[in-house]
């Protein structure tokens, strides 16, 4: 359960260095049968543009921001969108009470056909009304092992929406909108298992499917660097190494006693990945623990170690001296 919420933190706050030529990127919006006061536009992975405006019916919003890659932009909580420096957006709303009823976007080709994209996998999950909160599907109760089938058929039928477009957009944004589906559904897929037996009170063998165990076994790790600028995918490394250890004890017949300690799993997780992988699982076990209140003496001592054996991405180093302080 402690990995659903860990990166949430982190949003807005980890910002990349540029390295495409930075280009205005212009957002507009018209929003109908809203019921709120204000209109929300966030951005995830760039600090300090974040936007807010008073609603008024039918009437145009219109901004430009200076991106630096890929983005994600959020709005009103549950409208996602990917952009690149210099795209265009204009984003139609229609909402029915507090829920949107239907969104349309237009603007430069490669953002409206990623937008459209997204949106009908979102509409998709409506349809079937598939849950990617384990919290609201522990308190529907619903059962782990029909659950699993259906994430397993929702990752194959949302990747195929992806694939329908990716002729038509960059590929850093293609690697970034596949992280988010795979970080969200294989999250939940391995979690919510033992999150059902323990909110339920029922046995482990009760909720893992016949195939729990050879789910991700042709499963690879992305390792790409804008997958990894996925949040949502930097969050999922932790719960997946755990998973792997729980398989190795599994096949051996073994019983699986997850590490409780910050230094023991800061340990493991530091032997099970390598490379770009290891310096982002490392950092974000790390940024989790310093903001959740963790013992801050051995914080800083495996920040320290971290710093000095394994980071390469010097924005993390920047983020976690800035929680440090």
């Amino acid at each position: 359960m402690k990995y659903i919420f860990l990166i949430i933190g982190l949003m807005g706050i980890l910002a990349f260095p540029a390295e495409a030529k930075e280009r205005a990127t212009v957002i507009s919006a018209e929003i109908y049968g809203y019921v709120r006061d204000q209109v929300y536009f966030d951005f995830l992975e760039k600090e300090g543009i974040n936007m807010e405006f008073p609603y008024k019916e039918g009437q145009v919003i219109e901004f430009t921001v200076d991106l630096d890659d890929v983005t994600t932009l959020v709005l009103n909580t549950f409208i996602e969108m990917y952009l690149q420096p210099g795209d265009s957006i204009h984003v139609k709303l229609t909402y029915d009470g507090k829920r949107y009823e239907s969104v349309e976007f237009s603007g430069t080709p490669a953002a409206v056909a990623i937008c459209s994209a997204i949106n009908k996998k979102e509409m998709l999950q409506r349809e079937r009304r598939y849950k990617t909160n384990i919290p609201a599907m522990l308190v529907t109760r619903t059962d782990a092992k029909k659950f699993h089938a259906a994430t397993v058929q929702e990752v194959k039928d949302e990747e195929k929406i992806i694939n329908e477009v990716k002729d038509q957009i960059d590929p850093r944004v293609y690697n970034m909108a596949m992280a988010q589906i795979e970080g969200t559904l294989l999250t939940n897929l391995i979690s919510y298992p033992y999150a059902s037996a323990d909110f339920h009170k029922k046995k482990l063998e009760d909720c893992l499917a016949e195939d729990y165990w050879t789910a991700l076994d042709d499963y690879k790790l992305r390792t790409d660097e804008a997958s990894l600028r996925n949040r949502v995918y930097m969050a999922f490394l932790l719960p997946y190494k755990d998973y792997m250890r729980r398989k190795e004890a599994h096949d051996q017949g073994k019983d699986y006693q997850p590490l409780t300690s910050l230094e023991d799993q800061y340990k493991d997780m530091a032997a099970f990945y390598k490379g770009s992988l290891q310096d982002a699982a490392l950092f974000v076990l790390l940024y989790n623990s310093i903001t959740s209140n963790g013992d801050f003496n051995v914080s800083e001592k495996l920040v320290k170690d971290y710093l000095k054996k394994y980071n390469k991405n010097k924005e993390y180093k920047k983020i976690l001296n800035q929680v440090m302080q």
